[in-house]
């Protein structure tokens, strides 16, 4: 007994002395920190490789994407050429075009004049052919047809009046050669004719029906100083305007667009 007695003492000292020697005993802390450490070790290992794989795929994605905004860049390339190339011929054709018409339109001109020409030598020895482009009893002159009226006599609204029934208006000059074409006519020599040239109250100036202010030009200074220093209404004699009072009753003459000269007529 005493023998173990002293064997166990021996192997407490002995216990006692391996401690002292720096061999202590493990720790459960310390095991816990290491299995931490560890498991954070392998988080962020897997954390790195999600990132690699993640870049990996955003890196193919933008390269995807880059061919495929290049690819979309040539087609849209290639659209603007082909649009360009289809304006290009647009405008060779627009031009073609309006050549084309420029030249039927030439030509429908000198064949409407011809037909005139021939339609007025028509005339000349056949005053009631067909391809007259004024009703019987008007006279034609360029592009107008005049009516006028001797058989009796009436005031400047009632002659504008029957103009207006006849579907036309009381005349008006445009122009030298329409003064000349109705100076030539033996009637106006010696009667008296209105024109649908009147005096504006309102406007305080002379106007022809259609509104518009006669031309300084078509009329000589006698003409001018009677028509800026009276009011009333005009006609025409021997030539020459003059104002009178519009309730005067004398003879009128009316105007309207003569017909086109229809080439079908001609024959």
């Amino acid at each position: 007994m005493l023998w173990k007695d002293s064997a166990g003492a021996r192997n407490n000292r002995d216990g006692n002395n391996l401690r002292k020697r720096g061999h202590p005993a493990p720790s459960p802390i310390w095991r816990h920190a290491a299995l931490g450490l560890v498991t954070l070790c392998l988080m962020l290992l897997i954390g790195l490789v999600t990132l690699g794989m993640m870049f990996l795929q955003i890196s193919n994605d933008i390269n995807s994407d880059s061919e495929k905004l290049s690819q979309l860049q040539k087609t849209i390339q290639q659209q603007q050429d082909n649009l360009s190339q289809q304006l290009g011929n647009s405008n060779n054709l627009s031009m073609e075009e309006e050549f084309l018409k420029s030249q039927i339109s030439s030509v429908l001109k000198r064949q409407e004049q011809m037909a005139i020409k021939l339609c007025q030598e028509l005339i000349i020895h056949t005053s009631d052919h067909r391809c007259n482009p004024c009703p019987k009893m008007w006279q034609w002159y360029q592009n107008s047809c005049y009516y006028f009226t001797t058989n009796e006599e009436k005031t400047w609204a009632n002659s504008r009046k029957d103009c207006i029934d006849k579907n036309s208006t009381l005349v008006k000059i445009d122009s030298l050669e329409e003064k000349d074409f109705l100076m030539s006519q033996p009637l106006l020599m010696f009667s008296f004719f209105w024109l649908g040239l009147s005096w504006d109250s309102s406007g305080r100036s002379w106007f022809w029906e259609d509104g518009s202010v006669p031309s300084p030009s078509l009329f000589s200074t006698k003409e001018l100083d009677q028509i800026n220093g009276s009011k009333g209404c005009a006609y025409f004699q021997k030539g020459n305007i003059y104002i009178s009072r519009c309730s005067a009753e004398i003879f009128w003459i009316c105007e309207k667009t003569a017909a086109p000269v229809k080439t079908e007529d001609l024959d």
